[in-house]
């Protein structure tokens, strides 16, 4: 082993094994076991873990998860097992495990593992994500919502409203509240903003939405709360998007524009432009500013330039972001840096890999893949950078699950127990 790949596994074995001698890494303390004494060969915390594992080192499905243990020669669980044991996870599980996400969230927080990074405060992002998508027949989820598109066979999907903390550098996960089958996002969005007012208001003094949730009674109801809120505007606010539009016609030259940065399989670049002329605009008594943002984007092998514009409403006055800020925040909610949203769903491959569809699986397992997101990009952010002298300087995300393998597999059998208990105790 070389010396530098020794450092690193030894940095990852003192965070993770520092992180999970926490309290609010305790599942024992939050969930209880679903199982009938008689059906406890292995230990409640031990399957818990194992899923933890497979979720860190991003198995595919429960048989890699499976075959993890036998690395370091350890008793083999089967993945009918740990199938079968999240199946019996009901919905307190998952009331108790959103509990704990958000525990996690406060400790780390107090650690000042979550401070704003380039923002003056904390600013979360709030969107509507689908969780899992597959055939109606394969839909077990009480949440799971039947989807008929026009020439198409019919599908479901489980969809949730999640939060991430977008101005921490390790964009943190702070809750998610799946979509029940009967409403939407919108619908929602009062239980949402409740929960985080709740559990983590200090941490959060703006929330960033997108248009599906734009309205005047949700804008009325966060500034009742005094926090601020950015806002994206569509087609669902045609008369504000139509003022705003207007504006957009004398606007000639932008406030700021980034420099050309690299994107996937191009290069892009933003302008920003901001008035509060429209403050007060059709009844939104607490509208004060609004902003656009337009991304160019070379297309084709011509490199023509093609320009995307997005609205955004906010109450925040005007100085309390700095242009530079205001685009970081938008590129933030727009999944252009916020790996929050983006990683799980594209490295983790979240909404196609169900590991468990019976019960409420699905939630269960989507819960504790953000636990082991969040420890993966804390390890990233903090205690794996590139450089010490650059703050910014990250590894690639497989990169961190592999050294997590390596350190797993190294030292299975002090994070497991290597026998099963007795049946019936």
């Amino acid at each position: 082993m070389t010396r530098s790949m020794g450092t690193l596994l030894d940095r990852a074995g003192n965070f993770l094994r520092r992180m999970v001698r926490k309290p609010a890494w305790d599942v024992k303390r939050f969930v209880a076991d679903p199982r009938q004494p008689q059906g406890r060969r292995w230990p409640f915390q031990t399957l818990r873990r194992t899923l933890r594992c497979g979720f860190l080192t991003n198995r595919e499905n429960l048989r890699p998860v499976e075959t993890m243990r036998e690395y370091a020669g350890s008793a083999r669980i089967p993945d009918s097992t740990r199938y079968d044991f999240v199946g019996q996870l009901a919905w307190e599980a998952v009331a108790a495990l959103r509990t704990q996400l958000q525990a996690q969230v406060r400790s780390a927080w107090r650690s000042k593992s979550l401070a704003p990074v380039g923002l003056p405060c904390g600013v979360a992002a709030v969107e509507n994500q689908t969780r899992w998508t597959g055939p109606v027949a394969h839909a077990h989820d009480p949440a799971a919502q039947v989807v008929h598109p026009p020439g198409r066979a019919a599908y479901a999907q489980v969809r949730a409203v999640r939060t991430v903390l977008i101005a921490a550098a390790s964009k943190a996960a702070m809750a998610q509240v799946v979509i029940r089958a009967d409403t939407n996002a919108g619908g929602r969005f009062p239980e949402v903003l409740e929960r985080l007012e709740t559990s983590s208001g200090a941490l959060i003094e703006v929330y960033s939405m997108d248009a599906g949730v734009c309205s005047l009674a949700k804008a009325r109801r966060i500034a009742a709360a005094q926090t601020g809120s950015i806002v994206g505007l569509k087609g669902n606010q045609p008369e504000l998007l139509r003022e705003a539009e207007r504006w957009r016609a004398s606007q000639r030259q932008p406030e700021l524009s980034s420099p050309w940065e690299k994107y996937p399989g191009d290069q892009i670049r933003s302008h920003l432009y901001r008035t509060t002329e429209r403050e007060a605009s059709l009844d939104w008594s607490h509208l004060t500013q609004v902003w656009r943002g337009e991304e160019e984007m070379p297309t084709g092998k011509t490199g023509q330039i093609e320009r995307e514009n997005r609205y955004s409403v906010t109450n925040l006055h005007r100085g309390r972001f700095q242009a530079e800020q205001i685009l970081s925040v938008v590129r933030s909610h727009w999944a252009r840096e916020n790996h929050g949203h983006w990683t799980v769903e594209v490295i983790w491959d979240e909404d196609t890999k169900a590991w468990c569809g019976q019960g409420f699986g699905i939630q269960v397992l989507g819960l504790l893949r953000l636990m082991a997101y969040h420890l993966v990009s804390l390890l990233r952010c903090r205690y794996l950078r590139t450089r010490e002298d650059a703050r910014e300087a990250k590894r690639r995300w497989q990169e961190c699950c592999a050294v997590v393998f390596l350190l797993i597999g190294g030292e299975i059998g002090a994070l497991f127990p290597l026998k099963p208990v007795t049946p019936g105790r």
